[in-house]
């Protein structure tokens, strides 16, 4: 294609001359520079794009939080208020300064993500309540299907079981249940379970095609039970950790009164004796 450009700029501008053929030449040859590896540029731009991609994959998922965070607007609009109240509060105390200017933002980008990011108490304890009911619930589930009892029955029996949140999630499925709703679709709405979603996605295809369950409920049980033992693990060497501190309190305050203190004191009245 560049060499038909020449030939082309050759017959219209009839350029007999050395300097026309050279002129010529150097278009052409531009040309073909910039019609060189089409495909080239494209794997050029398809790379900075996935790179872009990359990047902005994590910075969404820091800015968005945990799956059940407060909505990203309310964070917005609280850390906002809490950032320009702190400045109005500091400015009054300390007078005023440029660098609160900057402070603002800062301030309201880190509330906005320590609030995506903190588990709140109750949030806590039903995650690890969830953790500790979960292996003797899909047990009696599965002991319920062996039994011999429809899925929906068994559901039942132990939503009744339980009085903490893994009878409130089951609970919820027996009322989509009562309602009218397949027991496919009921099962479909705890998919998402950090608990009972791997369970409740075998459940539904089982009733779906009517095959057994008996032996897959008992085998998220014994991963459920390891769930919980890891969970327990952890618990239980965090608690030397959580004891530093009172430690610390505890300690410091008596070594100086029983160790510096009698030091310092015998040291002056021997100074002035």
């Amino acid at each position: 294609m560049p060499f038909n450009l020449m030939i082309v700029l050759l017959a219209g501008f009839e350029m007999r001359s050395e300097t026309g053929l050279l002129c010529a030449a150097l278009a052409g040859l531009t040309v073909f520079l910039a019609l060189r590896h089409p495909g080239g540029q494209l794997r050029r731009m398809t790379n900075a794009r996935l790179k872009v991609t990359a990047v902005m994959v994590p910075l969404a998922r820091l800015i968005r939080g945990r799956p059940d965070a407060p909505p990203l607007s309310r964070r917005v609009l609280l850390s906002a208020a809490c950032a320009v109240a702190l400045a109005v509060a500091t400015v009054r105390i300390l007078g005023w300064s440029r660098g609160w200017v900057f402070t603002i933002p800062i301030v309201a980008v880190a509330a906005v993500l320590a609030l995506g990011w903190l588990e709140p108490r109750s949030a806590r304890q039903r995650r690890q309540k969830l953790i500790m009911e979960s292996p003797q619930a899909l047990e009696l589930l599965a002991a319920c299907l062996a039994a011999g009892l429809p899925a929906r029955t068994a559901c039942e029996a132990v939503a009744q079981a339980f009085d903490g949140p893994v009878g409130d999630d089951l609970g919820r499925v027996l009322a989509m249940l009562k309602l009218g709703v397949s027991e496919a679709a009921a099962w479909k709405s705890i998919h998402d379970h950090p608990q009972l979603g791997l369970a409740a996605q075998d459940l539904t295809r089982s009733v779906e095609s009517g095959t057994s369950m008996v032996q897959g409920l008992q085998q998220h049980a014994a991963a459920a039970r390891e769930t919980r033992r890891g969970a327990l693990q952890v618990r239980a060497r965090s608690v030397g950790v959580r004891s530093v501190l009172p430690m610390m309190i505890c300690f410091i305050p008596s070594f100086m009164l029983l160790g510096i203190v009698p030091a310092v004191v015998s040291a002056v009245f021997n100074a002035f004796a």
